[in-house]
């Protein structure tokens, strides 16, 4: 999902069951989330919001910004290594 926000436009992120990452494609980002801290977000930046997290985020002046699923590990398995 891509979206622009105006100056001083709030939106609000669920992680839901999978996580997501934010990647602010311009402009400036402001995001709080439940851990006490805040974070500045500038274009080209990334911010990955794990699974149930909630944050707000406000744009500090015009911004863009593109949100995908988080893709998790793959499982590793046992890994064998043998003498050649």
């Amino acid at each position: 999902m891509e979206c622009y926000l105006k100056t001083g436009e709030v939106i609000q992120l669920d992680g839901g069951t999978v996580g997501l990452v934010l990647r602010c494609t311009s402009g400036q980002l402001w995001l709080t989330k439940n851990d006490g801290q805040d974070y500045l977000i500038r274009a080209g930046k990334n911010f990955e919001l794990t699974t149930g997290e909630k944050a707000l985020i406000e744009a500090l002046n015009p911004a863009g910004i593109f949100v995908l699923k988080s893709c998790p590990a793959p499982a590793m398995g046992t890994v064998r290594l043998a003498t050649c």
